[in-house]
């Protein structure tokens, strides 16, 4: 019991939490708020100082790194391979640090450009120059993320609106005033004239446009009103809109063209003997009829594609189709997602491709990036 006491502060315990030095208690209190205080602001400094063009600027005058490309790939989730490919561009081509430069869509596009040909130049083979091209539409939708459409109060002048009619028919209308309270845009004559092709006033219509990065928006819009200038030219007066949904969750890079195409009817043919123009897919068999009918391919990706016809075929049927003005002979298999009958009587077919080679894959892309056109 003697030596218990010996620990004791005070005679007591209740002296001894009289005498306990409550003033070191405060003092480190104090310490240890100013030490979090300090951490908090040298912290905050820091990522201020990694938002400043100073920062960026300094950023940018270096060349990418591996670990730079690692980051960018396990943030952005690329492939292996897609990674791979990137690497060897931005040590190919210099590549300022390529997880500032994402946030300039232009030099991006350049850059990615002038890859592909020595890409291409160098021997890659067909499922590499796929690879790049995947690579870049990953890019290129990141980069559109980091600069998004929100308004149409940022539609420039002279940009193209897209109008969709109830059928989903597209006619172009361009903008011709933007300001704080409207946006005005030029209708040709022929559609005002044609009651079924005037958009009507005093209800939400649906547009598209596509911004300067080349990522394609949605936006719906209430029509207030027609009015004409002096010099003949007619505009519809829409309300402003925040209503914009981009079409960054398409897997690939999509174009509109106008150009003939050849269609021919397919059929499967599980457990009939080959044919000599059978083509396998999934372990199903297709049959290429002899019959050929022409149409006109309006928009194109490597994924599917949009073909205005004639012919009133269902939906969920098998087609082949083939492409002479993007030299595609191969008969390329697509099933018809959706029909819709246009205005003048003719069809526009929504068709996924789901059996075409690689090769044309990337003819199909080469022309929707605009590199070889």
């Amino acid at each position: 019991m003697k030596s218990a006491s010996f620990f004791q502060i005070g005679s007591s315990p209740l002296s001894a939490r009289a005498s306990f030095p409550i003033g070191f208690f405060i003092l480190g209190v104090v310490i240890v708020a100013a030490i979090v205080c300090g951490v908090w602001m040298l912290t905050k400094k820091l990522l201020d100082y990694k938002k400043s063009d100073a920062y960026i600027k300094k950023q940018l005058e270096r060349m990418t790194t591996f670990k730079d490309v690692k980051k960018f790939s396990e943030d952005n989730r690329l492939t292996p391979a897609m990674s791979n490919v990137l690497w060897n561009m931005c040590k190919s081509l210099k590549v300022p640090n390529i997880n500032y430069l994402i946030k300039e869509p232009e030099t991006l596009e350049k850059l990615f450009r002038d890859y592909y040909f020595i890409f291409k130049n160098s021997g890659a083979t067909p499922q590499d120059i796929d690879t790049l091209f995947n690579l870049t539409f990953t890019v290129e939708k990141i980069s559109a993320a980091t600069k998004n459409l929100l308004s149409s109060k940022q539609l420039p002048l002279e940009s193209v609106v897209f109008y969709l009619t109830h059928e989903s028919e597209q006619f172009p209308l361009y903008v011709k005033i933007n300001n704080n309270d409207f946006v005005g845009l030029e209708v040709p004559k022929f559609m005002v004239n044609n009651p079924n092709l005037k958009p009507p006033l005093l209800e939400r219509l649906r547009f598209i446009t596509k911004a300067q990065n080349g990522m394609t928006y949605h936006f719906t819009s209430r029509a207030i009103r027609y009015q004409t200038n002096p010099d003949g030219q007619i505009l519809l007066i829409i309300a402003h809109s925040e209503d914009f949904l981009n079409q960054a969750h398409r897997n690939s890079k999509r174009e509109s063209i106008d150009a003939e195409c050849i269609l021919s009817p397919v059929r499967l043919a599980r457990t009939e003997e080959k044919s000599k123009k059978s083509i396998k897919n999934n372990q199903d068999e297709f049959v290429i009829a002899q019959k050929e009918y022409p149409g006109k391919v309006t928009n194109i990706s490597s994924g599917g594609c949009c073909i205005k016809t004639n012919l009133p075929i269902k939906e969920k049927q098998y087609l082949s189709v083939r492409f002479p003005t993007l030299e595609i002979h191969e008969h390329v298999i697509g099933i018809i997602r959706r029909t819709r009958k246009l205005l003048d009587e003719s069809y526009n077919l929504h068709i996924q491709f789901l059996d075409i080679t690689v090769e044309s894959k990337n003819k199909i892309n080469a022309y929707a990036f605009k590199y070889e056109i």
